[in-house]
């Protein structure tokens, strides 16, 4: 069987628990008895503080985020996208709240979906979105830069999205928190047999601040840099550490995508 087609014991129990929500249903009910949890130790973001940001809708339904690299591309993970056609997707940006229209606001058709060529249902978890019109860059819409060097060590991360509250499927506001990422050798003993070498980074495990389902594709942001991509959560109480995928291993893929060679 292909590293491409594989699917790593990690990922398949992290979708059998629907720890990774934009792979499955986008209106999945959490797992009766089970308290799930808003972006933990974080709070609601200010207008024009993360104008990267972005959220995918398929279909009409808020599923994932991501982050904005050019006007006209979009970097997500792509468990969010897989099996999804770039006709079925729409990018919006420039906005906070999920339940109204802004007057920041814009939303974008994509016309090209480009996975990594070796994702496997957990590893390489990036993928990127070619919109059929660049949006128009604004105070409320910017893009993120790649890094071109590993990420530190010691700095706080700031991960945002509108993923799940202690009492709905999604939060209305755009939220952000601010996170730390382990040492490689503490990455790869949370993840266990299933890390690959450069492919991951692993927040510190916490109760009291993380993202959640439905921040998947969101950005791990310092500086200015995209380092990470939310990619998969501990636990289905996301009380623990999550993973995101290490953006700086994948920079001379995605700029190769979206430079055309």
């Amino acid at each position: 069987m292909s590293h491409r087609m594989k699917t790593s014991r990690f990922a398949s129990a992290l979708m059998a628990l629907g720890f990774l929500a934009c792979g499955g249903e986008p209106d999945e009910l959490p797992v009766p008895g089970v308290q799930t949890q808003e972006i933990l130790g974080g709070g609601v973001a200010a207008r024009y503080e993360l104008p990267h940001q972005v959220r995918l809708h398929v279909t009409g339904a808020f599923t994932c985020g991501g982050t904005l690299i050019r006007a006209g591309w979009v970097v997500t993970a792509a468990h969010c996208v897989q099996g999804v056609t770039p006709a079925s997707m729409r990018v919006y940006a420039g906005d906070l709240r999920l339940g109204a229209v802004e007057a920041d606001e814009q939303y974008r058709a994509v016309s090209r979906k480009v996975m990594h060529p070796s994702y496997d249902g957990s590893a390489h978890d990036v993928a990127l979105l070619q919109l059929a019109q660049p949006f128009n860059l604004s105070q409320a819409v910017q893009t993120l830069t790649l890094p071109d060097a590993p990420a530190p060590m010691g700095v706080p991360y700031v991960a945002s999205g509108w993923g799940r509250t202690q009492t709905a499927l999604t939060s209305d506001a755009l939220k952000r928190v601010n996170l730390s990422i382990t040492s490689t050798a503490t990455c790869r003993d949370l993840v266990g047999s299933d890390y690959v070498n450069g492919a991951m980074l692993c927040t510190a495990p916490s109760t009291t601040a993380n993202v959640c389902t439905k921040d998947d594709g969101g950005p791990l942001a310092f500086n200015g840099k995209l380092y990470g991509i939310v990619s998969a959560f501990g636990s289905s109480q996301c009380n623990t550490f999550s993973m995101f995928t290490n953006v700086a291993t994948y920079t001379p893929w995605i700029r190769s995508v979206i430079n055309g060679t």
